[in-house]
Order: C-alpha cells, then sequence, then structure tokens
C-alpha cells in the first residue's frame, strides 16, 4: 500500500478538516492510500529513498474523543487523517 499527501482535494472536503483541526485544537495531515502491484510498489520505495530524507513531523497524543471523531471522518471521506504536532 502506498500513502501520499492527499491532492486536489474537493473545497467541502478541505473545509471540513480545516472545521476538525479548529474544533479539536489539533494539527491534521490528510493522506490518500491505495494498493499497488508489489513489483510496483518495490520500485517507488526505492525511488523515494533515492530523493532523502522525508520530511517529519512528531504525532500528536490526541485523547480518545479526538481520536474517534477523526476515525469517523476517516471513514465518511476515504481518506487517512494523522494528527501531528505543530
Amino acid at each position: 500500500m502506498l500513502c501520499d499527501i492527499a491532492r486536489n482535494i474537493p473545497d467541502d472536503q478541505l473545509e471540513r478538516i480545516k472545521a476538525l483541526e479548529d474544533d479539536l485544537g489539533l494539527t491534521i495531515v490528510a493522506f490518500s492510500c491505495r494498493s499497488l502491484d508489489p513489483k510496483r510498489e518495490e520500485r517507488l520505495q526505492k525511488m523515494m529513498e533515492e530523493l532523502g530524507p522525508q520530511l517529519q513531523a512528531a504525532p500528536a497524543e490526541p485523547d480518545d474523543e479526538q481520536l474517534e471523531r477523526l476515525r469517523e471522518t476517516e471513514e465518511e471521506m476515504g481518506l487517512s487523517l494523522v494528527a501531528v504536532r505543530p
């Protein structure tokens, strides 16, 4: 499976993520994930390694209520949402 930062998010979904950030007091990064042919995934992994260090963000520590709201939104939007420290 390959996940990358979601691009071309429809305006309504982007506004929903921003509202969720404001409501929960968290910084949220949205990822789009998809399954790939294993050989293609291996090639992409090698390419990523050649690009060098990746942007790293420390994960936030959402409480149970915040985590549940993130999960609900993920399921409804079909994205993976990760709360990170600003």
